[in-house]
């Protein structure tokens, strides 16, 4: 009887022991959670409301289920490896996605990782007629950056990229026509303090080896002669 008691105090006592070795959060466990965490991947989405304003949602995916999102206080686990982050979001700012230890784990809430995401500036003025013509117009870019104080700047900002388009076409069409005789002929006329004196030598030098050659002809014959 004793022994049978002793045999079952035991194995009440291993349970507990296993069951507060399971429940506590080790260094390895934190550990491979961390790099679990490390693998998921935030995005973002530009969406319009009823109203055309535009906003941004973050998606968070392959998302492990022991691993929950936390976005501005807020706490969401994951649905089949994906968390939708319901929040309306302005462009321009970075936000931060906090990972934390899922509820199913021994380390339930523990800071993880943050995953940092920069969400570009959406530019309005894209959307312009405008920019349909001229798209490659710095203001007309989907993500331009800058401030576009109002209409007015950016209708002077445009004349002006317009104009700039005019001269580039207008030097394309005054772009040099001649042919490779032409060309030569005009590159001797306006360097000829350098082109004359090369083509005296250049002759100078033909009449030369013309009149060196008359002259060895001429010595042979007379050496045939003999």
């Amino acid at each position: 009887m004793k022994k049978s008691i002793l045999v079952i105090f035991s194995i009440i006592m291993i349970l507990v022991v296993t069951v507060k070795v399971e429940a506590i959060c080790t260094s390895r466990k934190y550990s491979n959670l961390k790099m679990t965490a490390y693998k998921s991947e935030v995005s973002y989405e530009l969406k319009f409301d009823d109203q055309h304003n535009a906003y941004f949602e973050i998606t968070v995916s392959n998302v492990d289920p022991s691993i929950l999102v936390k976005f501005n206080g807020a706490i969401y686990e994951p649905v089949d490896g994906v968390v939708k982050i319901p929040t309306k979001l302005t462009g321009g700012l970075t936000y931060e996605v906090k990972l934390l230890g899922g509820y199913k784990t021994s380390c339930v809430e523990e800071y993880l990782y943050t995953k940092n995401i920069t969400i570009p500036k959406y530019n309005a003025y894209s959307e312009r007629e405008e920019c349909i013509e001229y798209e490659e117009f710095y203001m007309c870019n989907k993500w331009y950056a800058g401030e576009i104080v109002d209409d007015t700047v950016f209708e002077i900002e445009l004349e002006k990229y317009v104009q700039s388009l005019q001269k580039e076409e207008k030097k394309e069409e005054e772009k040099d026509t001649r042919n490779i005789i032409e060309k030569v002929i005009d590159f001797y006329k306006e360097h000829i303090e350098i082109t004359l004196p090369i083509t005296i030598i250049v002759i100078g030098f033909g009449i030369y080896r013309v009149v060196v050659k008359i002259i060895r002809r001429k010595n042979r014959i007379k050496l045939n002669q003999k």
